[in-house]
């Protein structure tokens, strides 16, 4: 509830409306770059509109990287765009919570539903958490989140998502350790996916570019 308060709180700063009282020109509809001079809008409203520029800068966002896991889209997963919706929904949070990745988003998401009450366990095929920062930095933060009680399990490959014999309409994520090559499970009413983002670049144009 929280989250969604802190969304309405900003959504003005970010509306049509300002930046037109900025003395931006809005236009509202979808973009194509049909050369590189020149941009082609659907309007919304109707009809096209073309404009020609020296520079073009697509400032579009990220999108959540899905893995190919088997059973992952039956398994009703969110990501870090999604489950503020989904959960807001929820009357409680979700008991056992799993988050796959170990980035700056999964490390986050982990650490804070663990400090919220969830038993959350975080899942990860490199060798440590936040691979792009130094080891001392990766080492730190995974005992940050080992004292916030998240289970932190580095070097496991992924391989489906099943149905919890032991408990009925439950999940577990089926995890191979890359070292010994032994399986696990691990039970989850929820999955969230954080393995990574990446850039929103198609459908503007580009690939014919």
């Amino acid at each position: 509830q929280r989250i969604e308060q802190v969304i309405a709180a900003i959504a003005p700063h970010d509306s049509v409306a300002r930046y037109t009282a900025l003395g931006v020109e809005v236009l509202q509809g979808h973009a194509r770059i049909i050369n590189p001079w020149t941009v082609e809008i659907s309007l919304a409203e109707g009809g096209t509109q073309r404009l020609s520029t020296r520079s073009i800068v697509i400032a579009a966002g990220a999108q959540a990287v899905l893995p190919d896991i088997p059973g992952l889209s039956e398994a009703d997963y969110v990501t870090s765009d999604t489950l503020w919706a989904r959960f807001a929904r929820l009357d409680a949070l979700p008991q056992r919570l799993l988050v796959l990745g170990g980035g700056p988003v999964g490390c986050e998401l982990a650490q804070a539903f663990a400090r919220l009450g969830s038993s959350v366990t975080q899942v990860d095929l490199g060798e440590r958490l936040l691979p792009r920062e130094d080891v001392d930095v990766s080492a730190l933060v995974r005992a940050a989140l080992t004292a916030d009680g998240v289970n932190v399990l580095n070097g496991q490959q992924a391989l489906r998502c099943e149905s919890d014999p032991l408990r009925p309409g439950g999940q577990q994520l089926v995890l191979q350790d890359l070292q010994t090559g032994a399986l696990s499970q691990v039970a989850f009413d929820q999955i969230i996916c954080a393995i990574g983002r990446r850039a929103r670049l198609s459908g503007y144009g580009l690939e014919e570019l």
